[in-house]
Formats: C-alpha cells, sequence, structure tokens
C-alpha cells in the first residue's frame, strides 16, 4: 500500500507540473484549484439542518426559495424525504446556487404516508450574487428560525499556506455564558474562541497552522463551558493548507428525548463542515 501510494503521488505531481506548464502560457492566465463559475446573477448558500423537534424528536425539513425548492430529495420507501437533523444541502464542499436579490425563504418538513407537508417558517432572505452564504435551521419547537451568516472565504487567497476556520453556536438552550473552543495540539490548549453564545460566533474565518499535506494528523477541537477544563464534546480535523472550515455546536444541554432529559439523545455535539 506504501508503494501504491508513493507511486499515485508521484505521478499526480507529474500531472499538476505539466499543468502547470500549459497553464502559464499567456500574459492573462490565472488558474486557481478553487476557482469555480458562479453565474452573474447566482449566489452561493450551504442549509444546514439544526433545529430539534417537538419533545426533541428529530426531524427532516426542505428549503424553499421564492417556493422554489432548493435541497434535494432523498427517497424512503417511495416518500420524498427531506435533510435531516444534523445534516446539510449541498454535502461536501458544495454550495447550490440560488438566484440572487429580496427573497422569500420557507422551510418545511416533508409530507409522509399519512400528513400533508408543514411549514415550519417563512422569512425574507436577501442574498447578494457571487457571495456565499451558509442558512442554518435553529431552534427548539415550536420556536424555529433561519440564521443566515456570510461566508466570505477570500481569506484563504489572501494566504493559502494556511488553513481557516470560526466557530458557531447553534445551541438553542446554552448557557447565559455561552463556550469555549479550543484545540488541544495549539497554542498549549488556550482557547480559541471565548464565551461564544446562542447564534453567536465570529463570521470571519481566522488562520491556523494547517497539516502537512502527506501527513494524517489530526486536531482535536474540544467545546467547554467558559473557564472550565471538562470537556463537553469533541472533534478532530487534518486542517490542510487552503482550506476553510466552520465549526459548530448542536444539540440540547443535557440531552432530550421525547421530553424528558437524554444522556444519548440531542446531546451537545462539535462537529464541522468544509466551506473551501
Amino acid at each position: 500500500m506504501k508503494n501504491i501510494k508513493i507511486t499515485i503521488t508521484k505521478y499526480l505531481g507529474l500531472a499538476v507540473l505539466t499543468l502547470g506548464v500549459f497553464s502559464s502560457c499567456g500574459d492573462e492566465t490565472n488558474f486557481s484549484p478553487y476557482q469555480e463559475s458562479v453565474p452573474e446573477t447566482a449566489a452561493l448558500v450551504k442549509f444546514q439542518h439544526t433545529a430539534i423537534g417537538p419533545d426533541g424528536v428529530n426531524f427532516t425539513a426542505n428549503w424553499y426559495v421564492d417556493d422554489v425548492k432548493t435541497t434535494s430529495v432523498n427517497v424512503s420507501s417511495g416518500l420524498p424525504l427531506g435533510i435531516g437533523y444534523g445534516s446539510a444541502y449541498p454535502a461536501a464542499i458544495n454550495y447550490s446556487l440560488i438566484p440572487s436579490g429580496d427573497k422569500n425563504l420557507k422551510v418545511e418538513i416533508p409530507a409522509t404516508a399519512t400528513t400533508e407537508a408543514t411549514a415550519l417558517l417563512t422569512s425574507p432572505f436577501n442574498i447578494e450574487a457571487k457571495k456565499n452564504y451558509t442558512s442554518f435551521l435553529v431552534g427548539l419547537s415550536p420556536n424555529y428560525t433561519a440564521y443566515t451568516i456570510n461566508d466570505d472565504l477570500s481569506v484563504a487567497e489572501k494566504d493559502p499556506t494556511m488553513a481557516y476556520i470560526r466557530f458557531i453556536n447553534v445551541i438553542a438552550n446554552s448557557p447565559s455564558t455561552g463556550f469555549d473552543l479550543s484545540i488541544k495540539e495549539l497554542n498549549s490548549n488556550a482557547v480559541v474562541f471565548s464565551g461564544v453564545g446562542y447564534l453567536k460566533g465570529n463570521e470571519v474565518f481566522i488562520p491556523i497552522t494547517p497539516i502537512a499535506d502527506l501527513e494524517s494528523t489530526t486536531y482535536e477541537f474540544q467545546l467547554r463551558a467558559v473557564g472550565s477544563t471538562t470537556v463537553i464534546a469533541k472533534s478532530t480535523l487534518t486542517a490542510r493548507k487552503g482550506r476553510v472550515y466552520t465549526f459548530i455546536c448542536r444539540g440540547y444541554v443535557g440531552g432530550l428525548s421525547k421530553g424528558l432529559p437524554s444522556a444519548t439523545v440531542n446531546i451537545p455535539v462539535l462537529t464541522y463542515f468544509t466551506n473551501k
């Protein structure tokens, strides 16, 4: 397996070198591995389902913009189902292309064999052309809302030698003092984001030292109460140069399942998604 990996890496390196030679021809060539072709009138949006259902029973959801469905459909037993709790659309590092301007955002629970679709919320949705956004469905039944933030990915273009992160808190019953986030392997596990309350956090991505391309080391990110050393939740990431990541904490403090506290269901979770 090691020899195979070395061989693949070798030929990939040759391919990249060859591409670099061809793309360097001509003064106007501007090749970027992250460059995408985006329609002049479209915005780019990620949809994240982090809302908890009645009594801690989770559900699927679909997003509509001006009554046009924007999220994909999973099919189970002949019924179209939406995006599940804790999941996102699109997957991986992709964004949906959405017509820009002053729009109306609607989120609903899809229909089942026995129930009709249920609208959870409608709200104004203003998005600008060629800009990136993440729109979260947040809250605890019946108080749902859409929380949309700007994703400025230009930081990675200014210094592509670094990795970039931010931290957003979407736990509806967060303590008033919020949460701290640290990275075990960096800065002696000092707090990177401090006292981040519900629907708070910095939209701006900050740089961290990346893991070398051929190394598989991971960083352990730790979620803690403010001033505490007790780890509430953690997540690992192999941060790569030029990449941009959003960390979120979701769930419910104390856990929640069918109206009762739970040690396993809807407990606070720390996770991330890749923006670029």
